[in-house]
């Protein structure tokens, strides 16, 4: 194929609309699923019918596989799913899935053909390899956030074990510094919204700023390179948290925490000089 002068603003202007589909296919708070669907030979098929259900809740989304074999999720809440894909002549085929906060799950489906209705049923989980952006995300899901050790409930505990974190122990602003770059240019966020501090532009923490306790929060990602167009501020690291949200199931927990002086070891400093450990007493 030629291209001329007038052809290629048209080609640009092609390419540039399929980036923006891809990037707003997921957000701060939202993952996408997206593959194809294709036969044993290769081959796309057109028309399939797909349906992603939440495991949670029940809900459903249907969409259709385009001329090319493709489907799409766009702006998925994370969590449990199971993915199927149907269409006349071939076998039912279902996926479990799990959907991140602020990544595309890939998941490429092959119907086998089928002279009567079947359903064939896969245990395994599409992969979790991010191949849509350059973005490094760490994520931590509800249990991974649940059993962090983390006394005092601050929810910027998680980024501390992402990699490229330092913690910050030279006096300043800021618990944490990504990759180099100061506690001042990470970026936090609660349900999309802006979680940092107005003053020093640092992370809210505690009781006293109105944060969520850690077993609010349903996942939490932590991204060192936040480039792509759903996230802003300075060059530092997002930290993007999710409240839990509900489903089908009454459920609920009590968590207790609890820290005493019978517990601890006396510092060197306080043995050197003779001085018995200090008394504590934390009850959570």
């Amino acid at each position: 194929m030629r291209f001329t002068k007038r052809t290629t603003p048209i080609v640009v202007l092609a390419v540039v609309l399929l980036l923006c589909g891809a990037m707003l296919a997921q957000t701060m708070v939202s993952g996408a699923v997206n593959g194809t669907i294709t036969d044993p030979s290769g081959a796309v098929i057109v028309n399939a019918s797909v349906v992603l259900t939440s495991v949670a809740t029940g809900g459903s989304q249907n969409t259709k596989s385009n001329t090319v074999g493709l489907y799409t999720f766009p702006f998925v809440q994370p969590g449990d799913y199971k993915l199927t894909a149907s269409s006349a002549g071939f076998k039912s085929l279902t996926q479990p899935v799990t959907v991140a906060l602020g990544a595309v799950v890939t998941a490429n489906l092959k119907l086998a053909p089928a002279g009567a209705q079947e359903v064939v049923e896969v245990t395994g989980e599409a992969g979790a390899i991010q191949t849509e952006d350059a973005n490094l995300t760490t994520n931590f899901n509800g249990k991974s956030v649940e059993l962090l050790p983390n006394p005092g409930n601050d929810l910027s505990a998680v980024a501390l074990t992402a990699p490229g974190v330092v913690i910050n122990t030279t006096g300043g602003y800021g618990n944490f510094e990504m990759f180099g770059l100061p506690s001042t240019a990470n970026l936090f966020t609660l349900d999309g919204a802006n979680d940092n501090d107005p003053y020093f532009n640092i992370n809210n923490s505690g009781a006293t700023n109105l944060m969520l306790g850690l077993n609010d929060v349903q996942e939490a990602t932590v991204i060192s390179n936040g480039y792509s167009g759903q996230y802003g501020g300075i060059a530092g690291a997002n930290i993007n948290y999710i409240s839990k949200s509900g489903s089908n199931s009454f459920h609920g927990n009590l968590i207790y925490w609890w820290n005493g002086d019978a517990m601890d070891a006396n510092s060197y400093f306080l043995n050197q000089a003779g001085t018995p450990r200090p008394f504590v007493n934390a009850n959570q």
